[in-house]
């Protein structure tokens, strides 16, 4: 009888995962919600009965501590990470892990690439199971969105100055020159205007001028040959008759450069601020000629991604209508930089947006709603550092007008001086006062955006959705990068 040996099960190895929480907390004794003591019984206690994770430590820096390189709890939490000690961390929000949102993607690639997962758990942004891209863009979402505050505070300040009348012009025109910060009229250019003028209006067009001056060997403005577009601008540009209209166009935030304002924008008219070289007559003349002129274009297109599809060389890919439509750069045959970017079809263009309408509807959920709630998030906290700011200025004023009264009471200042740094305190107190109401009322764009793309996207075909999300796309002629309302980018292979 054959002897049967029984072999013993051995035990299957379990790798845990080890574990690090960290935190910002409160320096502030009487907040007991985010002292060291609390956070540090939430984390044990989460970790207390699992049997695949071990918490190994807690890390942890005041909550004035912004810039990553100023905590020496988060530094020595990534420098453990390096030393291969923690498989994870987990923090309570991305706003507790790292306010300067470039740091905070330098440091998640770094962990990506150490192997090291991180868990958000107020956003609910887990690495472990987020893409990469997905992850990379919600994080450029909350980068955008500090770029958003900057903007929306030049924008302000801008505003307030075109308003006034104090907006400096940073580009001298051609046809003047600038003498101790003022514009004059640069007589030799002058001269070259006012030819165009008389040219124009004794019936030579635009093209005829550029050529006649190129024979002649006249400088442009622009250092090369003189074109077209040159001439026509010059005829249009209203500062030769002493004016200036501010906002004639705009930049979108992560849009568009420019744009031209047909009422989108506030526009501000200033007359007979700069030294008039055409008479208002002839100007008006000339415009009245070249309305008369304008040919409006019969040129339709079957494309609804016309004008809208940029090349990586910088300039625009144009639509060309055949038995097979294709897309070609407008550099393709540029004598001096050639664009070498490939044409490619419009059926593939459209099959790149149909399959990125087929990814959307499955994952919008995974994708766009974590970022509604990061952009909030990162909204609040924005506005809240901002006006936290403003405050502690206008306390610091309203204390200076107080101590100046002082001075002046007990003979220390005369009152004409008093009265003179009163005026400069009080102006600094209502720009603050209306910068304040104006950021009290500020909507967050890309929230509602954002909020509309979700609704849209899960209501609508991809045929329908092209004209109500799609905002312009980016392509080096073998992948496409699609811009959707809210910022959001998305790659496709054609």
């Amino acid at each position: 009888m054959r002897k049967m040996t029984v072999i013993p099960q051995t035990a299957t190895s379990h790798k845990t995962t080890r574990v690090a929480a960290y935190c910002r907390v409160s320096t502030d004794k009487s907040d007991q919600k985010h002292s060291f003591e609390v956070q540090q019984a939430y984390f044990q206690q989460c970790f207390a009965n699992s049997a695949d994770c071990e918490l190994v430590g807690i890390y942890s820096d005041s909550s004035s501590a912004t810039s990553t390189a100023n905590r020496s709890g988060f530094q020595q939490l990534i420098n453990d990470c390096r030393s291969g000690k923690i498989d994870r961390i987990v923090s309570k929000s991305i706003s507790r892990f790292a306010r300067n949102t470039g740091e905070c993607l330098t440091v998640l690639r770094e962990l990506k690439k150490l192997g090291v997962t991180v868990l958000f758990e107020k956003e609910g942004i887990d690495t472990a199971r987020v893409s990469d891209e997905i992850m990379i863009t919600i994080m450029e979402g909350l980068a955008q969105e500090e770029s958003r505050s900057i903007s929306r505070n030049i924008r302000w300040s801008l505003k307030r100055k075109m308003a006034d009348g104090t907006l400096n012009i940073a580009r001298v025109p051609y046809g003047f020159k600038k003498k101790d910060g003022i514009l004059i009229i640069d007589e030799q250019q002058a001269e070259i205007v006012r030819k165009i003028f008389s040219l124009y209006l004794s019936g030579a067009g635009a093209k005829k001028i550029a050529v006649l001056f190129n024979d002649q060997a006249i400088p442009s403005p622009t250092d090369t040959k003189w074109n077209n577009v040159t001439i026509l601008k010059i005829l249009r540009q209203e500062k030769y008759i002493g004016d200036i209209r501010w906002q004639k166009t705009y930049s979108v935030f992560m849009g568009e450069k420019s744009k031209i304002n047909h009422g989108e924008q506030d526009s501000y008219y200033i007359r007979n601020c700069l030294p008039p070289i055409i008479s208002r007559e002839d100007f008006m003349a000339v415009q009245e000629l070249r309305e008369r002129n304008t040919r409006k274009s019969n040129n339709t297109t079957v494309s609804p991604f016309r004008g809208k599809t940029k090349c990586t060389c910088g300039r625009s890919f144009f639509y060309k209508n055949s038995d097979r439509p294709i897309w070609e750069c407008t550099g393709k045959y540029s004598t001096v930089d050639p664009c070498g970017n490939p044409t490619f079809y419009d059926l593939n263009y459209h099959a790149a947006w149909n399959r990125l309408c087929i990814k959307l509807k499955k994952y919008s959920d995974e994708i766009i709603l974590p970022c509604i709630d990061l952009f909030r998030s990162a909204q609040e906290n924005l506005i809240s550092d901002e006006i936290k700011a403003l405050q502690e200025r206008e306390n610091e004023l309203s204390q200076r007008r107080y101590v100046l009264c002082s001075l002046c009471s007990q003979g220390c200042i005369t009152t004409e001086k008093l009265l003179t740094l009163q005026t400069e305190i009080d102006a600094e107190l209502e720009e603050i006062n209306t910068k304040l109401i104006f950021l009290d009322g500020q909507a967050d764009e890309t929230i509602d955006e954002l909020t509309s793309l979700h609704s849209l996207i899960q209501q609508n075909p991809a045929d329908r959705l092209l004209g109500m999300i799609f905002v312009g796309s980016v392509s080096d002629g073998y992948t496409m990068e699609f811009e959707l309302i809210g910022g959001l980018k998305f790659r496709e292979v054609l």
